[in-house]
């Protein structure tokens, strides 16, 4: 296989929790083998465990990279993105195993629509019955929260949805387009630099789906130290974006997020602001609507 004919270049940042990159490698070959021309970029972000001796075992097929020390999600999905030879980029967490047909009608998408930013797709809780990701919507106050978080039934089967933003953890984009716009920020550090990059793309035009009959298991949050930059990613994400996405994707996404809250409510009431919750269910029963102020 020629650099020339590879189609999709998976990039997986791995650091730590070994038996997850096997799981994750395993179910890439066993969904798309003889299917599609791809390539597999791993950067290890300086792990302790036995990855990086795992990775050197690997073929050809597998392309690794080494840090000396960690530099995180953005940076280390940066750095591979430069390197792949693939049309499209698939940005995949090493504790997301993928499922089925998964990929082909995500691929279709940026065949069927026009201006396409990023394509992501329904995560289920790997341990878990209930479901995590359909898409990302935004709160009234700019908030991002992923829609279906706690779900135990997947609405819009059978349809692609255009979203505010999809999470990062399994999604495509096509190559140029990424590059184009400066990749993930590297100001955000393992959170918030997915949101912010599917706004930027919507600020330059491009609209970003979710495939929903795509699907795959996420483990989430497996890697030591995930959340530990949260509340900073957040600070910076709504220092640059909250006015913004006040009087555009929270309007538009208000009954969906709502739905999303309201139920949040049922299922974990301990985890919601009361006041936030109320305001959710009038948004459903129409008795509140967020106007846009836009100009």
């Amino acid at each position: 296989m020629t650099s020339n004919s590879i189609e999709v270049s998976f990039i997986i940042s791995v650091y730590g929790q070994l038996e997850h990159t096997k799981r994750c490698l395993l179910e890439i070959d066993k969904t798309l083998k003889s299917k599609i021309s791809y390539e597999v970029l791993i950067v290890d972000d300086a792990s302790k465990d036995g990855t990086p001796k795992f990775l050197r075992t690997l073929d050809s097929r597998y392309r690794t990279f080494y840090n000396v020390t960690n530099k995180g999600f953005a940076k280390n999905n940066n750095f591979a993105a430069n390197q792949a030879y693939g049309k499209y980029l698939c940005f995949l967490n090493n504790d997301v195993f993928v499922l089925g047909n998964w990929l082909l009608p995500m691929l279709k998408v940026f065949k069927t629509k026009e201006k396409v930013g990023m394509v992501g797709n329904v995560q289920q809780l790997a341990n878990s019955r209930s479901y995590d990701h359909m898409g990302v919507v935004f709160s009234p106050q700019g908030i991002p929260r992923h829609y279906g978080q706690g779900f135990f039934h997947r609405p819009f089967k059978g349809e692609v949805r255009q979203w505010s933003s999809v999470t990062a953890a399994c999604c495509i984009t096509d190559k140029e387009n990424f590059l184009a716009i400066g990749g993930f920020d590297e100001i955000f550090v393992n959170g918030c630099e997915d949101v912010d990059l599917c706004l930027r793309m919507t600020d330059k035009g491009l609209d970003n789906y979710v495939v929903h009959d795509s699907l795959v298991l996420h483990v989430k949050g497996a890697s030591e130290g995930r959340k530990t930059f949260n509340d900073r990613n957040s600070k910076i994400l709504l220092e640059r974006w909250q006015d913004l996405i006040i009087s555009n994707q929270s309007v538009t996404d208000q009954y969906r997020h709502a739905w999303t809250y309201f139920y949040r409510g049922i299922i974990k009431p301990w985890s919601i602001n009361m006041s936030k919750w109320f305001e959710a269910i009038l948004i459903l029963a129409r008795l509140k609507n967020l106007p846009s102020i836009k100009s």
